[in-house]
């Protein structure tokens, strides 16, 4: 089942990628409305969370050489405890796929296709994501280093383009409020950018799983750097006020400044993220398939594409809005809850039974 292997470089295109993407569509309005021009911190400490993390699997990894997250499990927990953990990666890995297909699927329908059924987003999102997931892990792989190119050159001649859109006083004072609102604001790109423990389940595919921390944490870093640049543009271009008033300033954004000849660059700007979506949501998908074939023993991951892809696609079709206060809730304090105790709080608890049962023989 681990025989696909992808290189460094292809690792470090599918975190850069995912932590990109998973900030556009899902981390602007909360930390723009909140924490406003001091922003940058909740970004900085949300790395630092993500970077721990990946500190955690690493050497989790290397204890367990060519097992995945779901495997190793069993091996520091025993069979009982190790299935339970096993069972809530899995359980999050779906999680996560459902809110992030939703949170795409209502923005898109808000935003570029207003007219489209989200049910056909969804659908259309899921049959090349399940594709992509058949093919396997090299070819998302591939795929995502075309893409990551794609977002950071776009990015830097954007950046470029808008500077004499940019009013830097907009982004003072800092830290006016004081530390805490940026501290509490950190839990948004912290739980969405700890989704990257699919690290754990990739882990075993890389070429040399020696590097992977430092690759991880180059990957991140970078990521969370050209969001946090987006977010300060749309701030520095629009001011706090405005910016906190749209669901996504950095879409906003996008639609006030142009790159050259380029008036239109919010389309461009749609496209190059749906494709780094595809991405996102296919290596959530090649996890999600390839645990739930260790779990519960069967010979192939492919037998649990068709299956989860139904429940996946049918995400849009939740009987909730953007504005119900169920998904303010959710978005704002559930999901981050749960997010940061799988991601932080049990692959801990993973990394300490491991480091005790390793002293002890």
């Amino acid at each position: 089942m681990n025989k696909q292997q992808i290189s460094g470089q292809q690792f470090f295109f599918i975190i850069f990628v995912s932590i990109t993407c998973l900030t556009f569509f899902s981390v602007p309005n909360q930390l723009a409305s909140q924490v406003k021009q001091d922003l940058w911190l909740s970004m900085v400490l949300g790395t630092l969370i993500d970077v721990y993390v990946a500190f955690l699997l690493a050497k989790l990894g290397s204890q367990h050489p060519g097992q995945t997250l779901v495997q190793y499990s069993n091996s520091v927990l025993g069979k009982a405890l190790g299935k339970l953990a096993g069972l809530c990666f899995l359980l999050f890995f779906l999680m996560v796929l459902i809110t992030s297909m939703w949170v795409y699927c209502d923005f898109l329908s808000r935003s570029l296709l207003p007219e489209t059924p989200q049910l056909a987003l969804s659908i259309t999102m899921t049959v090349c994501a399940g594709l992509a997931t058949w093919f396997g892990i090299e070819a998302i792989a591939r795929l995502s280093q075309l893409i990551g190119v794609l977002i950071l050159i776009t990015s830097i001649i954007l950046f470029l383009s808008s500077i004499p859109y940019v009013h830097l006083p907009h982004l003072l004072p800092q830290l006016e409020d004081g530390w805490m609102p940026a501290i509490r604001g950190s839990i948004y790109p912290g739980s969405w950018f700890g989704i990257c423990i699919t690290m754990g389940m990739l882990m075993p595919h890389m070429t040399n799983p020696s590097r992977i921390f430092r690759v991880k944490s180059s990957a991140v870093v970078l990521g969370s750097f050209i969001m946090t640049l987006y977010l300060l543009y749309s701030i520095a271009v629009m001011g706090p006020d405005m910016a906190g008033r749209f669901e996504n300033p950095i879409y906003v954004f996008s639609r006030i400044t142009q790159i050259i000849i380029f008036e239109r660059v919010e389309v461009l700007l749609l496209l190059i993220f749906i494709s780094g979506s595809f991405i996102t949501i296919s290596v959530l998908y090649h996890s999600l398939t390839e645990g739930c074939a260790q779990f519960f023993g069967t010979t192939t991951a492919r037998k649990w594409i068709l299956p989860l892809g139904f429940v996946i696609l049918l995400s849009p079709t939740l009987p909730f809005g953007q504005e119900s206060p169920f998904v303010t809730k959710y978005l704002g304090l559930w999901f981050p809850f749960i997010a940061l105790s799988i991601e932080g709080g049990l692959t801990t608890l993973l990394y300490i039974v491991s480091m005790i049962r390793a002293a002890r023989q």
